[in-house]
């Protein structure tokens, strides 16, 4: 009996240590944070991040971009998810806040309806200012509202892969 109910107690302290977050970015989008969520101001809007590991050493963020704020609306975003320029003026935005960083792949994805774009950078070296190795971003467009979502991870982060593919498949976009 004793045994029985140190399992249970196990499981259950387990299951809370990783509680889910599911957070509203805005009226229409959801995500999925593994733990206590923070949230910071940003030139784009607002950011809410998390870190994705017991190690602390990925972190997931989830942002809205209203493309208005900078004179883009949805038809001027479906003319040009084509152009290459387009695809350019947005990675110098995701590589401004990480100096150092270099782009490594870029493609194409969709997600239901939503058009968008995964892309793949790399430190080499990684510092105080940006000390993660391996950045990840997903950028869905739904009308003039860009959802971006990034993962950060230290160079030695286990799982990486994994919790990637949980953070960026948990968006919901309605």
């Amino acid at each position: 009996m004793k045994q029985f109910l140190f399992v249970l107690l196990a499981a259950s302290l387990a299951s809370s240590a990783v509680a889910q977050n599911r957070v509203r970015l805005d009226e229409r989008a959801t995500v999925l944070f593994p733990g206590k969520v923070e949230q910071m101001d940003s030139e784009a809007g607002l950011i809410r991040y998390s870190t994705l590991d017991r190690e602390n050493k990925v972190t997931g963020m989830a942002t809205v971009i209203d493309a208005r704020q900078y004179g883009v609306d949805s038809a001027m975003i479906i003319a040009n998810y084509h152009n290459p320029m387009f695809v350019d003026l947005i990675l110098q935005g995701l590589l401004g806040q990480y100096p150092g960083v270099e782009l490594i792949s870029k493609r194409k994805i969709a997600r239901g309806r939503f058009m968008g774009y995964e892309l793949e950078f790399r430190n080499d070296r990684p510092d105080e200012k940006v000390p993660y190795r391996d950045l990840y971003a997903q950028v869905f467009f739904a009308g003039a509202d860009i959802y971006a979502l990034t993962v950060l991870a230290e160079d030695k982060a286990t799982d990486t892969p994994l919790l990637k593919e949980k953070f960026f498949s948990s968006l919901d976009i309605q």
